[in-house]
Parts: structure tokens; C-alpha cells; sequence
């Protein structure tokens, strides 16, 4: 197989948890620091002439130097036609994100062919819905001269020792307070806003970067009358958020995550940032358990649940491992369902042996490999004594299109209990499907 990463080449692309083929001139010109920060992993095997590349679970884009030449790194989701938008919005509670950028007249289509521009541009989506709204003014010190005037309080001594002594007695220095909009909290939003324009210069895309310049000008003409500063994660804690500006806490939080590089891989986070990644694994975990909770009806049962080593007569306990499904749900009619969700993508291009998976196929165009060990799993947790129930579920990704059904259960028999497989829409009519989500997970 030729190799894909060369050097000369301006864009590196790899799918999430995939890999890529490398040559040795290119894996020599980036320090090996520089590749774990980005969670990519190089392996040779005996003969070979070039690197097999691996990512891992994180989803982005970064601006690497090679030889002296700017370089992009892509990475891009390994389930085709993900919608992100739809993730953050049940993830992260941001009462969609889609809308905030139709009204913002942002290019939807452009953003959501970039990950990382998906990221910066529900930021500034909702930097500009609070901004329209909630933007304050604050009181704040100033020192003036003012001429034949007088206001606030006469700072004296500057008075005496530079306008008498200079035969100026009409000028007046003054120390007032005034509402402005140049407060702490804003210039520490808007610096979040500078960030994402640098950030943007980095997504290989240029609809997708054109449509960030304009989203970030069009929101940072709402900060004209506030200062320019540079902006440290920390500087968040020296901010009043009391009172009046109760409102800004989700918007700096949001600011501090961008700025301190939390949707930036763990290893790379607190350093200047050059890169932008998130994982779409924890993304869609996180999206599915807000889904499930708006399941009109059921109820999300939390408990803790654990596996206990004894000796054969129960005498002692020799240690015990916690037991954790990933999500036990109680249905309105009282049955207890165990569900595990598995980010898997469609059928992978790396080979498996026959006896350790099975290739299923829920909707045309779309196959998902279901391991072996996944269904064990699953089963264990359904019997486990503070659970004991006859309904478990694995729950897979897939991505439909406009035209596409819904996808109707599969179920694994010869098991006691029998595993179900039920899919999650996370393409473009995913909003829409929820409700089918439920229908299948009721009619189990």
C-alpha cells in the first residue's frame, strides 16, 4: 500500500481510530512528543518500508510544522454523515445549536463538514445568542482631565502638583465611575472570540473557514466598545459573576473550557493552542444518556452495583470490582432494561476473525461489527443480582439519510437473557428519530 503521509503533502487525513500509512522522512520531521500529543501512534513491522499511522478516539484538526512547512492534521469522525450539532445539543444542553446558527446566518453546511469548525462555531453561536441578549454594562474607574469641570472626585494632589504648578487651575483631574461595556467579563469573552479567529486560520476547509471569519466578525461587532486583552484560563477566577451578571457564568465557563484546552486531547491541554480535538466517543455517550432521560415515561435508575471476590464459605472478602452498565432505565411499564451503548463505526476496514465478531447490516449501505466480547458483556450485567432482568440492549450509531428508515431491532438468541441490538440515529434526521428510539426500546 502506498503511503498517504508524505512530505509536500499539506493535509494529513486519518478517520478516527483508523489508520494510515506514513513514510519515514515524514514520521522523522515531527517529534515523537508531538505525534502522543496528538494520540497517534507509528508501528513497523519486520520488512516494512513504511509507518502504519493509528489515531484514537479524538476528533479535529491541528497545525503541525514538517520541515519548515505548515502542515494540517485532519482527523475526521469515522461514522460518515455524523451530525455533531445534534450531539452537543443533547450532550451539552445548549438548546440547539443549529438554530442559534440559522439565526446567525451562519453556512450550516460548511460548518458540519469540519469537526474542529463544528466546535469553534457553536462557541461563537453562543457567544453571539448571549451577547444579543444579555450583554451588561458595568461601572467602571476612569481618570480624566477635564477642562472647567468637575466630576466624581478631584484627585488633589495631581491637582496641586501639576495644575497650579503649571498655571492650569481649569484643568481639573478627576478620578469617576461611568456604565461601560468595556468590563472584566467582557473583555474576557471577547478574547475567547480572538481565539477562535486564530484557531479557525488551522481548518483545512476554506467554506468551512470562511464561514468561521464571518461568524466570528459579524459577533465580534457586537464587542466595538470593549478592550482588547490577552486572556489566561485563570483570569476567570478573578471574575464577579454575582447579581447582575449571574447570566455570564455559562458563556465564561464555556470561554475558560476553550482557552485552557479542554476540547483539546488531555496531553495537549494547558499549552499554547495549535490543535482542536474532542472525543466523539465520550460526545456520544454523553448525548445518549440526555436522550434516554428524555424518554417520556421512563426513568434512568441509578444505583451502585459491584462483583465481590470471598472464599468459598462467604468467611472473607478477598476484593470486589465495580459493576457498571452504562445505563439501566426503568420503562413506564415497570421493566428494567440494561443498555450498553458502543461507539462502533460502520464495518471497519481492519479484518477480525469470523469467531471473535459478527457483521450486521441495519439499513442499507451501512454495516456494524458487533463483537463477541460486547454481547458477553452486556448479558454479565443483566445478571447480576441487584439487576436481574430479562431485557438487555446493545446500542449502536448509525447515521440515516433523509430517505432512510428507521433501522428495526436485531436480537442475538440462545442467550438467557436475549440480546437486543437497537440503533441510535446520529445523521442529519436525528432529531426526528429520538421518537423512534423510544418506540423500539418500548416494543422490546
Amino acid at each position: 500500500m502506498t503511503a498517504t503521509w508524505d512530505l509536500g503533502a499539506p493535509v494529513l487525513e486519518i478517520a478516527e481510530q483508523s489508520t494510515a500509512r506514513a513514510t519515514d522522512e515524514l514520521v522523522a520531521a515531527v517529534s515523537e512528543e508531538r505525534w502522543k500529543e496528538l494520540s497517534l501512534s507509528f508501528q513497523k513491522a519486520p520488512g516494512d518500508c513504511e509507518w502504519t499511522v493509528r489515531s484514537a478516539d479524538f476528533t479535529g484538526i491541528a497545525r503541525l510544522d514538517v520541515a519548515g512547512e505548515p502542515v494540517h492534521l485532519r482527523v475526521t469522525p469515522k461514522i460518515n454523515g455524523l451530525d455533531l450539532f445534534f450531539l452537543a445539543d443533547w450532550a451539552y444542553g445548549t438548546q440547539s445549536v443549529g438554530k442559534k446558527l440559522k439565526d446567525a446566518r451562519a453556512n450550516l453546511a460548511a460548518l458540519r463538514s469540519e469537526p474542529a469548525a463544528c466546535l469553534l462555531g457553536w462557541y461563537v453561536a453562543e457567544v453571539l445568542t448571549f451577547a444579543t441578549r444579555w450583554l451588561r454594562r458595568g461601572y467602571v474607574v476612569r481618570e480624566e482631565d477635564l477642562v472647567g469641570r468637575v466630576r466624581g472626585r478631584i484627585d488633589v494632589a495631581r491637582y496641586l502638583s501639576r495644575s497650579v504648578a503649571q498655571a492650569r487651575p481649569h484643568v481639573i483631574p478627576a478620578r469617576f465611575t461611568e456604565p461601560s461595556h468595556d468590563t472584566a467579563a467582557n473583555r474576557y469573552v471577547k478574547a475567547g472570540l480572538r481565539e477562535v479567529a486564530v484557531l479557525a486560520r488551522a481548518v483545512p476547509i476554506e467554506s468551512a473557514r470562511v464561514a468561521l471569519d464571518e461568524l466570528v466578525r459579524r459577533t465580534l461587532s457586537l464587542f466595538n466598545a470593549v478592550g482588547d486583552v490577552s486572556a489566561q484560563p485563570q483570569d476567570a477566577l478573578r471574575l464577579n459573576l454575582s447579581g447582575p451578571l449571574r447570566h455570564y457564568a455559562p458563556i465564561v465557563d464555556f470561554t475558560t473550557a476553550l482557552l485552557d484546552g479542554t476540547y483539546v486531547s488531555t496531553d495537549i491541554g494547558g499549552h499554547t493552542q495549535d490543535a482542536i480535538m474532542w472525543s466523539l466517543n465520550s460526545l456520544f455517550e454523553q448525548a445518549l444518556r440526555n436522550v434516554l432521560d428524555a424518554w417520556p415515561g421512563a426513568s434512568r435508575v441509578r444505583g451502585s452495583y459491584r462483583a465481590t471476590v470471598t472464599d468459598i464459605d462467604d468467611s472473607k472478602v478477598n476484593g470486589s470490582t465495580p459493576v457498571k452498565p452504562d445505563y439501566v432505565i426503568r420503562r413506564s411499564d415497570g421493566t428494567l432494561l440494561v443498555l450498553d451503548a458502543k461507539y462502533k463505526s460502520v464495518l471497519p476496514t481492519v479484518q477480525s476473525q469470523a469467531e471473535e465478531s459478527i457483521d450486521v447490516t441495519p439499513t442499507q449501505g451501512q454495516r456494524i461489527r458487533v463483537r463477541r466480547a460486547d454481547i458477553y458483556q452486556v448479558v454479565a450485567y443483566a445478571r447480576h443480582s441487584g439487576l436481574k432482568t430479562d431485557k438487555v440492549v446493545l446500542l449502536y450509531p448509525v447515521a440515516l439519510g433523509a430517505d432512510d428508515d428507521y433501522p428495526a431491532p436485531l436480537r442475538v438468541r440462545e442467550f438467557a437473557p436475549t440480546c437486543h441490538l437497537v440503533f441510535f440515529d446520529v445523521g442529519m434526521t436525528a432529531d426526528r428519530n429520538c421518537a423512534a428510539l423510544y418506540d423500539a426500546l418500548d416494543r422490546l
